[in-house]
């Protein structure tokens, strides 16, 4: 009965909004991405540092961008969830303002700011005041097409952040970029919804974690896309799903793990990749040991041929095993009515302030 909840007509009837398709555009949406921002150059010049500024789905391709490059990047590259930039921002920096709506509260703020203070500032958005306040200041904005949900813009913003950035790192972001895109293709044939459970990665470990709490642990650039993991969990599936980070976890959480029994009902989802550090492999090869004692452990790889290959391997497994977790669920997984909510909260709260 539930593997024929996973089958293509059953996934369909849960999704009327197509989020099977969204999912599915990653890697179209990674090149679509890359041309547009391509065509614009953008360099570090006398930046001290590059601020990425973002909220939610807006922001996670940010995260991913800054966790890729993080030993790459000539200067450092902060994700900044405020209203505001650090109190250490200068003029000469470069802020990046993602917002999909172009609307988000808190990125208008924090772009406002830099304009303020100097900064150049480039947006990526799909129109609103974003867009209207960067032009008006005649600054680049690159265009995302409209019609999406901010989180299943992510391959378009991701692409447009690595197609700017080409001067702001190490290496052909480019060129990797393509060989992720490339693995992401093969992977695609056996994630969709036509692939049965048996040969379906994403559909068998949904089936495995229905009934707990998943705790998604990342580690190093895969911190990124444990957060990605949670928050996709959170949204398309409507599951409570919590993200961790190691090594710091092995100082506070594995005694939660190994000592208290409400463990058996939550998940730990270990992200985890060839290239770890031979002390953090050794450690987390124990703390799996551990672990498994009072709780089941999924560990996650992926073979793509390089970092953001395998990155990107890892988010894009996530996405469909939230789909499919969706649709165990009987779930759409495209609307979110509790966010609906809060924001028409608190645009009521502003009106009556």
């Amino acid at each position: 009965m539930r593997t024929s909840m996973l089958d293509v007509r059953a996934v369909a009837a849960v999704d009327p909004g197509g989020m099977r398709e969204i999912i599915a555009s990653l890697p179209e949406q990674l090149s679509a991405g890359m041309e547009v921002g391509g065509s614009t150059r953008v360099p570090i010049d006398e930046a001290q540092r590059i601020f990425i500024v973002g909220m939610g789905g807006s922001a996670i391709g940010g995260d991913v961008f800054a966790s890729w490059l993080a030993d790459r990047a000539k200067v450092p590259i902060e994700v900044i969830r405020d209203y505001r930039i650090p109190a250490y921002g200068r003029p000469e920096d470069l802020l990046v303002a993602v917002s999909y709506s172009g609307n988000t509260e808190e990125t208008l703020a924090a772009t406002a700011q830099a304009i303020k203070l100097g900064c150049r500032v480039v947006a990526i958005t799909s129109g609103g005041t974003l867009r209207d306040l960067v032009r008006a200041n005649d600054m680049p904005v690159l265009p995302v097409p409209t019609g999406l949900p901010p989180r299943g813009a992510f391959g378009h913003l991701f692409g447009i952040l690595a197609g700017i950035g080409g001067d702001w790192a190490v290496g052909n972001l480019t060129d990797e970029l393509g060989q992720a895109t490339n693995h992401l293709r093969s992977l695609r044939k056996a994630l969709r919804p036509e692939s049965g459970v048996r040969s379906n990665r994403a559909k068998s470990l949904a089936l495995r974690i229905r009934s707990t709490v998943p705790v998604i642990y990342g580690a190093g650039p895969f911190v990124a896309i444990a957060r990605r993991w949670q928050t996709q969990l959170n949204e398309n599936a409507k599951v409570l799903a919590f993200s961790s980070t190691f090594p710091e976890a092995d100082h506070n959480e594995l005694v939660g793990w190994v000592e208290d029994a409400r463990a058996r009902t939550h998940r730990a989802i270990l992200l985890r990749d060839r290239d770890e550090p031979p002390e953090l492999r050794r450690q987390l090869d124990i703390t799996v040991s551990l672990m498994s004692r009072k709780a089941k452990v999924e560990q996650v790889h992926d073979e793509g041929p390089t970092l953001v290959s395998r990155m990107l391997g890892t988010l894009y497994l996530g996405d469909y095993v939230s789909l499919y977790l969706a649709a165990l669920r009987r779930v759409d997984p495209l609307v979110l009515k509790p966010i609906q909510a809060l924001k028409a909260k608190l645009a009521e709260s502003h009106r009556k302030g």
